[in-house]
């Protein structure tokens, strides 16, 4: 570990030791947070210790206290999240959006808005949603593909948005070019939200020189930066009724990205343009036993890629659209002691990529379609109380997913069982199936440095899971013992005899064993804290046979410190993840093996926050972010570059609220 990582964790271990000697000093408050009830683990509403899963549920004003403005940038100090940037405001790459990773599953995580799939080809987006509109997220680690589907056997994260905004106004500035605005308004039945958040252009982020062989056919050293970056966002919500309501959200990102010439050969050689728009509509239908839901997704992509190299220029210019409608239907019945599920839902996905090329240099490999797909599932599931304090969960799901090629057909059994020893102790075990169906980049995208491969199988794994939840007045631990493994994994791989080229195959396997340990203690009313830890042992191979090579990180320690007064609030969080690394391809005489690069330094990131309130109305707030300036990697998926993130920021901000 650096000096400063240390010094961060001293002061994190101070002021665990401030808080307990404070507490201690004074009467204990018998006002602590309530235990969390959830929705996502088994469909309807469970409270922790009678959930046979590892759960976590965070509220929208606890994850605001990161400092953060969106999902994306809140959850990267949670336990278990394992979060992968390439640049400002959460970009990684051409997709343009952070990853959040559970249980280290590579694209096995699942993001729910409200319950309803939200991913484009298997980005989540996450830095799209603004906090202000979120009511709750529930994280539900080791799979949910049966009740979810495609893409849940790492993991399902379940964005719960609010039904009713608070009116208030928010203005905020900070260095780097930093600039957030928002107002959300409460009219009766309908609620609305309007938000702005910028940032300046970067110097030079990428400490590795990398070599662009396909800038007119010439190998050319560079380095990255980034151009001024802006989101915006528009949120609707409109109330019937208690049970029924309609909700609109609007996302609008504008990025840029440069390979900017070193060692000579001065100026921009590369730049990208990235504008990405978003639409998500949902009606949600509510009541005790029966829900419902129907729903719109839309995405477009208009992503420029100009050229520049000794007064020559180029561009090959992709404008895709990706459209997704459907309906899911849950229906409850039953007694005490025996529950039952049934549901189905449709998902029908329309993918159109359209390329624009000029200049005769521009590769070949550019192709532009249309596709699309249907999905068809079915799922039920029995709650079955053995006796006082054991129950016993049994679920299945048939999927069947249609190409204009082919058909999947998948059959996804789960079985759980939970026994709550007293009011304050559980233990628990799971066993299910999960699942990944090729996405549209996967089996049809092209471009100059993507094959597509249309002969994709679906990914297919098992989730094994034992736990221990302890929760008492103001204390609550999870303790998790897991294993993932994965057949026909998809990743990609350099094609042989072409440069910079990949595309994606069926690997053999992957596998994941580990234990994850979550703490949180409410000393009293005003301290409070959470320690968490994750120790695995990623691991993939190629083909079998072949031996094992390690995968993404090894361990993952995180924590926060909160207080809170009448008038102050003040949190400190930290996540730190160690051992990591990132894989590559290479051939071994006619065969392909895995290659395993060590990542030189731990990934730290940190934030302080602190907000006072000068009126009732009136709140004033001071965030820094990478408080101890770690220009860490920031994505571990490239082999042919290291990024690194930006150093320490600050924002000041107000709100006011009326």
């Amino acid at each position: 570990m650096t000096k400063k990582t240390i010094l961060g964790m001293a002061v994190m271990c101070s002021l665990f030791a401030t808080g307990s000697v404070l507490a201690a000093g004074t009467e204990q408050l018998d006002e602590y947070a309530l235990p969390a009830m959830n929705v996502t683990a088994l469909g309807y509403e469970k409270s922790n210790l009678e959930t046979p899963a590892d759960v976590t549920v965070y509220s929208g004003e606890e994850l605001k206290k990161t400092g953060a403005s969106d999902v994306a940038n809140a959850l990267k100090y949670k336990a278990g999240v394992y979060f992968t940037q390439m640049g400002p405001h959460g970009q990684n790459w051409i997709t343009n959006s952070s990853k959040a990773t559970l249980r280290g599953v590579d694209n096995g995580t699942l993001v729910l808005i409200n319950g309803v799939p939200a991913s484009f080809n298997g980005v989540s987006h996450l830095d799209n949603i603004n906090l202000d509109t979120v009511e709750k997220i529930e994280v539900v680690k080791g799979g949910g593909a049966v009740l979810y589907g495609s893409e849940a056997y790492g993991g399902v994260i379940n964005i719960i948005t609010k039904k009713v905004n608070n009116n208030s106004v928010y203005v905020a500035a900070g260095n780097n070019g930093q600039r957030k605005y928002s107002a959300s308004v409460n009219a009766d039945k309908l609620n609305i939200f309007a938000g702005h958040d910028e940032l300046g252009a970067t110097e030079n982020l990428s400490v590795k020189e990398g070599s662009n062989s396909s800038v007119w056919g010439s190998s050319t050293k560079y380095l990255i930066s980034f151009g001024k970056s802006k989101k915006d966002t528009i949120g609707l919500n409109y109330n019937f009724n208690d049970s029924v309501n309609l909700s609109y959200n609007y996302t609008k990102k504008d990025y840029s990205l440069n390979y900017n010439g070193v060692k000579g050969t001065l100026g921009v050689l590369q730049h990208f343009d990235y504008d990405d728009a978003e639409h998500k509509a949902q009606l949600n239908y509510n009541n005790k036993d029966f829900s419902s839901v129907v729903y719109y997704n839309y995405r477009s992509i208009d992503n420029p890629d100009y050229r520049f190299v000794d007064g020559q220029t180029g561009r090959e210019w992709e404008k895709s659209q990706h459209k997704m409608y459907g309906f899911d239907v849950k229906q409850r019945f039953g007694s005490e002691h025996d529950k039952f599920l049934l549901g189905a839902d449709f998902k029908h996905e329309i993918y159109e990529n359209n390329r624009e090329k000029f200049s005769s240099k521009l590769t070949t490999k550019a192709a532009s379609g249309s596709w699309n797909y249907n999905n068809y599932s079915v799922y039920g599931q029995y709650d079955k109380k053995l006796s006082d304090v054991t129950s016993v969960i049994l679920s299945a799901r048939e999927d069947i997913a249609k190409y204009e090629e082919k058909t999947y057909h998948e059959f996804l059994p789960q079985a759980q069982i939970i026994t709550k020893v007293d009011a304050e102790n559980a233990v628990y075990a799971s066993v299910g199936k999960s699942f990944r169906m090729p996405n549209f980049r996967n089996l049809y995208y092209s471009s100059g440095m993507i094959i597509p491969n249309p002969d994709l199988s679906p990914e297919k794994g098992i989730n094994y899971e034992v736990g221990y939840k302890f929760e008492t007045e103001g204390a609550r631990l999870n303790i998790a013992a897991f294993r993932t493994e994965v057949k026909d994994q998809i990743i990609s791989v350099n094609v042989t005899g072409m440069s910079n080229t990949s595309t994606p195959v069926n690997v053999s396997e992957f596998k994941n064993t580990g234990v994850e340990i979550n703490y949180n203690r409410d000393l009293d009313k005003h301290f409070s804290y959470n320690l968490g830890a994750i120790f695995s042992n990623p691991q993939r191979r190629y083909a079998d046979g072949q031996e094992w090579s390690d995968a993404l990180g090894r361990y993952q320690l995180s924590g926060s410190v909160n207080y809170s007064n009448r008038d102050l609030e003040a949190a400190l969080n930290v996540s730190y993840w160690g051992n990591r690394v990132m894989n590559g391809t290479k051939t071994v005489g006619a065969t392909k093996q895995l290659t395993v690069t060590e990542i030189n330094k731990p990934l730290v990131v940190s934030n302080l926050h602190l907000g006072y309130k000068l009126q009732k109305n009136v709140k004033l707030t001071f965030d820094v972010d990478n408080l101890f300036n770690r220009k860490d990697i920031g994505n571990v998926d490239t082999s042919s570059s290291q990024y690194y993130t930006q150093g320490r920021t600050f924002l000041v901000g107000m709100n006011y609220s009326f």
